[in-house]
């Protein structure tokens, strides 16, 4: 599930960074991706009972404090997330983003579960799962071998790398914070729905201060087309996949799930859209991000050792 909702994020990418020209910036973009996604999620939190419950208890989680207040903070790191991804598409290209947010994210995912921020509390950070994010970052770096002179010629790549870095540290905190707050709603619905609210609130505050800085004017040259709405609920699945699984998997492992989703969505794309571009290094290290996950989640067929079986 982790590795399927990483598969369309690049496509979310795509067609935000598309959506800039027309609507004046990447934060219209987002905005626009960010409107549907919390459209969506209206329809489902009326249609779907465990949903209605989790508004329910929205009150009741809020005024006695089940998650701390600043989890709402978790929807502007989404926000950040989609403006850094739609950013990175123009500039440095998807490939080097992923080597930065991969690299960035294994490190906070490691950081949460050794404190045990998520809900899956604290997470052993054993040889098997450190072997994992080596490759995790080993894979990412190979894949992306040789894209950097596009980078090279672009005066803004450098911000673009930090942006990008930031965002890789943020993400897993996001996950953590909208799977604890999924937890105490009991709805994966009522805490993604939340956490878009908070996105689109970050969103037009942001855009306000600059139109009023007069850095950005936001002028729409044309009507967003039809395509265009599609990032939002590809977000959706991004959102719901972090909050169901990240109890269940913890960040480190998630993290790799969604990566190595993401690079074999990369490589998909350029396959369907630009074969001839395909190099081999970028099939070298999908295939090792894939040895990443098989790692990381490898069980002895569920059978407890001698030691276990004799306590």
């Amino acid at each position: 599930m982790a590795g399927s909702a990483g598969m369309l994020m690049p496509l979310q990418a795509l067609i935000t960074s598309s959506a800039a020209g027309p609507l004046g910036g990447y934060l219209p973009a987002a905005l626009l991706s960010a409107l549907t996604s919390l459209a969506c999620m209206l329809v489902a939190s009326i249609c779907i009972p465990a949903a209605r419950r989790g508004w329910q208890k929205f009150g009741s989680v809020w005024r006695e404090r089940t998650i701390p207040r600043w989890f709402i903070l978790a929807g502007l790191i989404g926000a950040y997330y989609m403006v850094a991804q739609a950013m990175s598409v123009g500039s440095i290209g998807l490939a080097l983003f992923a080597v930065a947010v991969v690299g960035a994210r294994t490190l906070s995912s490691i950081l949460i579960d050794v404190i045990g921020f998520s809900p899956a509390g604290k997470q052993p950070i054993t040889r098997q799962r450190l072997v994992g994010a080596v490759l995790l970052v080993a894979g990412a770096t190979v894949a992306a071998w040789g894209t950097g002179a596009r980078a090279a010629e672009d005066p803004l790549a450098p911000v673009a790398l930090a942006v990008a870095v930031v965002a890789g540290l943020l993400v897993s905190f996001q996950q953590s914070m909208n799977g604890r707050a999924g937890q105490a709603y009991g709805s994966t619905a009522t805490a993604t729905t939340v956490n878009y609210l908070a996105s689109i609130s970050g969103l037009l505050v942001a855009m306000v201060v600059l139109a009023v800085l007069g850095v950005e004017s936001f002028g729409f040259a044309a009507a967003p087309q039809w395509w265009m709405y599609f990032a939002g609920p590809l977000g959706i699945l991004f959102v719901i996949t972090g909050v169901s699984l990240v109890p269940k998997l913890g960040a480190l492992v998630l993290g790799i799930g969604l990566v190595t989703g993401q690079l074999v969505g990369s490589l998909l794309m350029d396959l369907l859209l630009e074969p001839e571009n395909v190099r081999g290094n970028e099939i070298i290290g999908t295939l090792v991000t894939l040895l990443a996950v098989f790692v990381t989640s490898w069980r002895r067929n569920g059978r407890p050792t001698w030691k276990a079986k004799t306590s």
